[in-house]
Order: structure tokens, then C-alpha cells, then sequence
């Protein structure tokens, strides 16, 4: 159990193992559907392992004594099942004309929520530049809902233009041409997309005057569907 607290705990510890921890039957599953390789499952009496997840997992399982798993965990209610699996390696992008990327977005609440709109809203991949959350933190994954295990995670993003979002400047989102190939840029909460950075265009949300700004996560689910929403084919 040291070795899991740790991987809850440390990125430096998920890096240097390669696995990553799953908290909960139902991402547990997704895993599985995705074809994550499971490495150890662990879950508490309470839990009828088999007959709750439905799905043959090919790992070594320990049954753990009650209570474990919340000292272990990063939940305020734990679910009776954690397992590690191996983290998926990176790879260059393959093809694709639409991908978010996140550029110093330091939350893992927030990251799982982008990954979860990116998926929904139809990209081919998810970046997680430099200066970003741990992509395989338990809150992200968890954020995810699993989506984390349907989208490629690439080590560069070289589709199309780079389309920066910001609330002060730029086009608003329902005026641009979205329908190009495109990688959607998304900054930090706190300070938002560097205006150094690497930027064809820009793009806002219109809001109304009395709002600042959006949180990070919901503006890149507007913008997301605001791509899906201009590429869906028009239907006469």
C-alpha cells in the first residue's frame, strides 16, 4: 500500500514507475474498455469485485481490510476498488484536424474537465504543454470521467492554426471560422494564456458585461462545442 499512496501522492513517483492509480469501480471499467494495461487491483470485502464490475480484469487482486483505501486514496468517499495500470506512452501526432491543448493549466479538476469536453466535442487529441498539471494525477483522472482514456495524449501539437483563447481579446467564438484545422490553446487559471505565446489568432466567449471572465475548464467547453457545433453537418 506505500507504493499506491505514493502514486497518489507523487508525480515524480507515477513518472519514474510508469503507472498510475484508478479510484473506483466505474473508471475502472472504462480502463478496461480502453485496453489499459491493469497491473494490481485492490478492494476492500464490501466489494463483490466480479459481479459489480462485470468485466474479467487479467491482474493480480488483493483484497484489502476496510478502511485501507481511504488512507490511501485522494477521495473524501472511497469506493471499496482502486487499481494501478500503466501509463500510456506519448506519441506524435498521427493526423487529425482539431486538438486542445492546455498551456500551464495548473488544476487537476480543471485538466480532467477539458479532457472530458475535448473528447465530447470530437478532438483527436489532447496536449498537456509544459508548466500543466500531471495529466495522470488521480483528479484529473478522475475529473475525466475516463475520457482520459479515449484520446491520445501527444508531445506536440502541429495541427493547423494555434488558436488562443482569451476573454479580452479577439474574435468572439460564434463570429470565427472554427471549421479549419485548428489546435484550441487554453492558459493557466490565474493568469490566463501568455500573449507571448505562440498564437495565430485570437478568440473570446461573448459574455455579459457584469462577468470578468469564465473558469478555465468552462471556457474550453464553449470553445470546444463551438467547434463541434460549426463542423456538424448542416442538414436541409
Amino acid at each position: 500500500m506505500a507504493e499506491l499512496r505514493r502514486l497518489v501522492s507523487r508525480r515524480r513517483a507515477r513518472t519514474e514507475a510508469g503507472k498510475f492509480v484508478i479510484d473506483g469501480p466505474r473508471l475502472l471499467v472504462e480502463a478496461v474498455a480502453a485496453g489499459l494495461e491493469i497491473v494490481d487491483v485492490f478492494a476492500e470485502p464490501v466489494i463483490d469485485l466480479w459481479a459489480d464490475l462485470g468485466v474479467s480484469i487479467g491482474a493480480p487482486t488483493w483484497t484489502v481490510a476496510d478502511g485501507v483505501l481511504a488512507n490511501a486514496g485522494s477521495v473524501v468517499t472511497p469506493q471499496g476498488v482502486m487499481a494501478t495500470a500503466r501509463i500510456p506512452e506519448p506519441a506524435p501526432l498521427a493526423g487529425g484536424d482539431f486538438i486542445v491543448e492546455l498551456a500551464g493549466v495548473a488544476d487537476p479538476g480543471n485538466a480532467g474537465t477539458i479532457v472530458r469536453s475535448a473528447v465530447a466535442a470530437g478532438a483527436q487529441a489532447v496536449v498537456f504543454s509544459t508548466g500543466s498539471v500531471d495529466p495522470w494525477n488521480p483528479k484529473t483522472v478522475r475529473a475525466s470521467a475516463g475520457a482520459l482514456f479515449q484520446i491520445p495524449l501527444a508531445v506536440e501539437s502541429p495541427v493547423g492554426e494555434r488558436v488562443g483563447a482569451d476573454p479580452h481579446q479577439g474574435q468572439p467564438c460564434d463570429q470565427a471560422d472554427l471549421t479549419g484545422p485548428l489546435t484550441l490553446v487554453v492558459g493557466n487559471e490565474a493568469r490566463g494564456l501568455d500573449q507571448a505565446a505562440a498564437i495565430d489568432r485570437w478568440v473570446s466567449i461573448p459574455m455579459a458585461p457584469s462577468v470578468e471572465s469564465l473558469n478555465v475548464a468552462s471556457a474550453a467547453s464553449v470553445l470546444c462545442f463551438e467547434v463541434a457545433r460549426q463542423r456538424r453537418p448542416c442538414i436541409s
